[in-house]
């Protein structure tokens, strides 16, 4: 029950709230000062002398030495390798000046003696960067600033590089230093990308727990909570480094020059882009790393946008498809409009992403019953489903959806539906068909619906075989024949891929023999409707039929003949991959080798599966693994159990059969989803190949659904509201080492 919103509790909600922001603040800032002190001092070399062949003395004059720089090339310090001939250094100063072709000095770099060490290379880092306009060769100047004892040299070259002559004092010493031109330095940029991230999380934990404290509706909790926390995974993801966002990338951006009435495409199939925006085009993920957040956030600042003129042609391919794109395209396509860059297209096809996979997620909690806004609050505010929309996946509109068909169903399951009702049934059913393959069985939800709350009134009319149908099966038969239709039409060359080594013709009889024995069934139940010991035995003789049929058809696909030869199951691929996936056919055939592949995957990628749809697994998984702490992984799970177990006294949402529907629904969708990814996984694998457990998140809801109907674990009072600031806790926290774990990673060599 909502309680009453008071003075006391106004302020005491603004007061927490401000603390939360504070401590997330402070937070931020722990994650920068540690960062800092772990990858501040990240850099890059380029070696331009790698000869070791003697030592030259640094002389009181110094030694200049030249070096070429190329043009857009920024000079940011050089390393060199010292010679003390085992004679510790105990005080003084080395100093290394840059000059250009002019004579101009443009950095100056110091090293203290106590960090200078025999046969080893030391770095010194500019006090300001350069970057030549054209081909330039520059001069160091190498020199100390106190008197040793003792001799301190550099490793060079017996002869001159080209270009590269050594002068100790005004004296060629026919030698090149060996030389190292650092090309990248992370110096304090930790520090400022944690302070740009500080407001964005502190103003995700100063709503998120300023609603709670005022108890306002779910649905503008998941707006404006989600809106924060999803602005900051735009920010904390690299640049084409969620699922596959390339690819998607590539779709969005086609469509929006489609929108824009361009030419998309060469007559090679290859993407037309912009100029500006052609370097960074191409077909794998991005790069992670604290050198990769730098430099694309310099060029998001400093990097010339153009105009909208489609002249280059990159490696990416058109025709990527564009359902679910829209709104990327829109993003897209206004940032293009505006002469934008492209780290600033990017993040604006990100945004507009994010804005429609809320509305649609706060149009769900909206539309569910009060029993369940909680439960899909905590779900849409997870953070896969926020790293997603905040990116170019075209999975957040198929997320939005059905969401909001469930909500639908789960809301029409107790009131009477009035006409806008109906019409947005249809619409959310039809949509949820052709969305993604394997989402079609959750259409099926709308038969949880008791067919009297979609009636209007009416009440039945005459129908087929003379039987007397009530008008919400003909809403429901609406839904069901849209998704089909749709489904089909979208997805009917994959189905015949998946089932390119079938019996087409045996499937097709099989198909023809279901719909006759469907009608019959109908005009049997027709027949014996008004007899209760006929329609017994109809029922029985329905059993049974269904029964035989299952298992002939069983027997008649693992006995369909074909099948691979032993040389085409040695076939394999250059990377070791078998040319072959698991097909239906293949997978009928072979049904022991089959289910040994399931179980040997369950054990093994289960986990990662949990990982990936709670959000703990972060980026592109196949490329990168992004893994927080699996604390976080716990938190969630029991956030979300939390919201989905009943109340003391609740009645439960769904009866027994609705449930029992409701698991068909789930292993429907798991059937599918398993057929897809078989297809997928090559026949010499042992376990499955692409299983992401953010496939999961659609029907996620419907299965802590069933929780509510839990008679051993209850609640004393509704926690759903609670359980929605403690998934907005541990996503916070998720963003903040998801942030650290992307800064400093490191290939490992």
């Amino acid at each position: 029950m909502k309680r009453k919103l008071t003075i006391r509790r106004m302020v005491c909600s603004i007061v927490a709230a401000l603390l939360a922001a504070a401590a997330v603040w402070l937070l931020c800032r722990w994650v920068g000062y540690d960062l800092q002190l772990r990858v501040g001092d990240t850099q890059t070399f380029a070696i331009l002398n790698d000869d070791y062949s003697q030592v030259i003395d640094v002389t009181g004059e110094g030694l200049t030495q030249s070096m070429p720089v190329s043009a857009g090339q920024t000079v940011y310090g050089v390393r060199l390798d010292f010679s003390t001939q085992g004679t510790p250094r105990q005080s003084g100063m080395l100093m290394v000046d840059l000059y250009d072709s002019t004579g101009t000095l443009r950095g100056q770099a110091a090293g203290d003696y106590l960090n200078i060490f025999d046969n080893l290379f030391t770095a010194f880092a500019f006090d300001s960067t350069y970057t030549p306009a054209q081909d330039e060769t520059m001069t160091l100047h190498i020199y100390s600033v106190a008197a040793w004892d003792g001799p301190l040299g550099l490793w060079a070259s017996t002869g001159t590089v080209d270009g590269m002559p050594l002068l100790v004092g005004d004296t060629d010493a026919g030698a090149t230093l060996a030389l190292q031109m650092m090309t990248d330095n992370a110096a304090q940029w930790p520090t400022t990308l944690a302070n740009q991230l500080a407001p964005v999380l502190a103003a995700a934990a100063f709503a998120a727990v300023l609603l709670f404290g005022l108890q306002t509706p779910l649905a503008l909790t998941v707006a404006v909570v989600g809106l924060a926390c999803g602005l900051a995974f735009v920010q904390v993801t690299p640049a084409l480094v969620a699922p596959d966002e390339y690819f998607h990338l590539a779709a969005a951006y086609e469509l929006a020059s489609r929108i824009g009435g361009q030419t998309p495409a060469d007559e090679d199939g290859n993407l037309l882009v912009r100029e500006c925006d052609a370097p960074h085009f191409g077909t794998r993920s991005g790069e992670i790393g604290i050198l990769a957040y730098k430099n694309q956030e310099m060029a998001r600042r400093n990097e010339a946008g153009g105009p909208d003129e489609l002249t280059v042609a990159s490696e990416a391919k058109a025709g990527q498809g564009s359902s679910g794109y829209l709104a990327q395209a829109l993003g897209v396509r206004l940032a293009r409009s505006l002469g934008q860059n492209f780290y600033t297209m990017l993040r604006t096809g990100r945004i507009f992403n994010l804005i429609s996979y809320l509305a649609l997620a706060a149009l769900a909690v909206a539309l569910a019953p009060a029993g369940v806004r909680g439960l899909l609050a905590c779900v849409a505010l997870l953070p896969m489903p926020l790293e997603l929309a905040a990116s170019f996946s075209p999975d957040t509109p198929v997320l939005g959806t059905i969401f909001c068909y469930t909500a639908l169903c789960l809301r029409l399951h107790s009131k009477k539906a009035v006409w806008w009702e109906k019409l947005l049934l249809v619409a959310l059913g039809g949509l949820v068909g052709p969305a993604k393959a394997i989402y079609l069985p959750v259409v099926l939800l709308c038969f949880v619906i008791p067919v009297e709350n979609l009636d209007g009134g009416r009440g039945a009319v005459k129908g087929p075989f003379g039987l007397r149908v009530q008008n919400g099966w003909y809403i429901q038969g609406a839904v069901l024949v849209l998704a089909s239709c749709l489904w089909i039409s979208a997805n009917l060359s994959e189905l015949a891929y998946a089932a390119r080594d079938m019996n087409h013709t045996m499937l097709a009889v099989g198909g023809v023999a279901l719909a006759v024995l469907l009608v019959l069934a109908l005009w049997l139940y027709a027949v014996t409707r008004g007899d209760a010991k006929k329609r017994r035995a109809f029922r029985w003789g329905l059993a049974v039929v269904v029964v035989l049929a299952a298992a002939g058809s069983v027997y008649a696909l693992t006995h369909m003949g074909g099948g691979l030869n032993p040389d085409q199951l040695l076939m394999v691929k250059p990377n070791g991959d078998s040319l072959y996936t698991f097909s239906l056919g293949y997978v009928f055939r072979n049904l022991p080798a089959t289910a040994k592949l399931l179980l040997r995957s369950i054990p093994e990628q289960g986990a990662f599966w949990l990982q990936g749809m709670l959000g703990t697994t972060l980026g592109e998984p196949i490329v990168y693994r992004i893994d927080v702490s699996w604390l976080l992984g716990i938190g969630l799970v029991l956030a979300l159990l939390a919201a989905a177990l009943p109340a003391q006294g609740e009645q439960p949402l769904l009866g027994r059969r609705t449930a029992w529907g409701t698991v068909a629904i789930l292993f429907g969708v798991a059937a599918a989803l398993l057929v897809v990814v078989l297809n997928w996984t090559p026949i010499n694998y042992q376990t499955l190949f692409g299983m992401q457990g953010r496939y999961w998140l659609p029907v996620l809801p419907l299965a802590l659904l069933l929780c509510k109907r839990s008679r051993c674990v209850a609640l004393r009072r509704d926690a759903s509201r609670g359980a929605a600031l403690a998934v907005t806790a541990c996503t916070l926290l998720t963003l903040l080492q998801g942030f650290s774990l992307y800064a400093s990673w490191q290939q490992v060599s």
